[in-house]
């Protein structure tokens, strides 16, 4: 702890609790588990670099505090930019991350279920007063800014299988080219089964909130679908999913968003 770039108030608040940092994730963002007696708590920490991008955990904290009471999100406890970091304390999700309680070979239609009532409950949710619009023009443009500083995602390496472009910027030049039109919704940006909580069979919270805000409304369904075909396997889970949201696929979409997500 003593490494770590935060202000005297805010590691008074962290003292008494045990640190243990979180190798999981894939952002540039610093996470660490704080285990206390009672209760854990998260700390999650971005440098200055990523001021302004969908990684800026005060963008995070900006969208925590206006789901409140719209969806189960952390508790924003603390919130500061020092020494040249932003840093967010918050509280810990309730309930079990989908991943863990659900294994995906044994419980397919379960997890199918709980993608769709997150979709369900996204496009519930009145974007009216959403303080974050990620629409695809604010993408490609913070995506250019990352190409251009050397912090976006290109290894190639990680790509999906089928993915038909050589090198990342021809990738942005298709982005850029081929964008769709835009039905905007309230979008996780991020939806997967590692940032999903689930308890008693429900979806319980939500974790990863920076890229949330106004966004097609196939963004997240494009995260889903991938996941369904990675994680489980068959197509008939698919035809599930949308069976169970009563919409027929839209795959130039899918396929597109698919593709803006290689380079984050």
């Amino acid at each position: 702890m003593a490494k770590m770039r935060i202000s005297p108030e805010l590691k008074k608040l962290i003292e008494k609790y045990r640190c243990v940092k979180d190798t999981e994730g894939m952002s540039p963002a610093k996470v660490y588990k704080l285990v206390g007696e009672n209760e854990n708590l998260y700390l999650k920490m971005t440098d200055s670099r990523y001021k302004g991008t969908t990684y800026d955990v005060e963008r995070e904290k900006d969208m925590m505090l206006w789901l409140e009471g719209k969806l189960p999100v952390p508790k924003v406890l603390h919130f500061e930019r020092h020494d040249g970091w932003s840093n967010l304390l918050m509280s810990e999700a309730n309930g079990v991350l989908c991943s863990e309680e659900y294994e995906d070979e044994q419980s397919p239609e379960k997890i199918i279920e709980l993608y769709a009532e997150c979709i369900r409950l996204f496009h519930s949710i009145d974007i009216s007063d959403c303080p974050y619009t990620n629409s695809l023009d604010s993408r490609l443009a913070e995506l250019d800014y990352l190409l251009n500083n050397d912090l976006a995602d290109v290894d190639c390496e990680n790509w999906e299988e089928d993915t038909p472009f050589k090198d990342p910027r021809e990738l942005y030049d298709f982005l850029k080219t081929e964008k769709p039109e835009e039905e905007l919704v309230f979008s996780h940006g991020d939806l997967g089964d590692s940032n999903i909580f689930v308890k008693d069979g429900k979806v319980s919270g939500f974790i990863d909130l920076g890229r949330s805000g106004r966004a097609d409304k196939w963004y997240d369904i494009a995260f889903c679908v991938r996941s369904i075909r990675e994680d489980i396997g068959e197509e008939q889970y698919v035809e599930l999913f949308f069976d169970l949201l009563g919409i027929k696929p839209d795959w130039e979409k899918i396929k597109y968003y698919i593709l803006l997500d290689e380079l984050f």
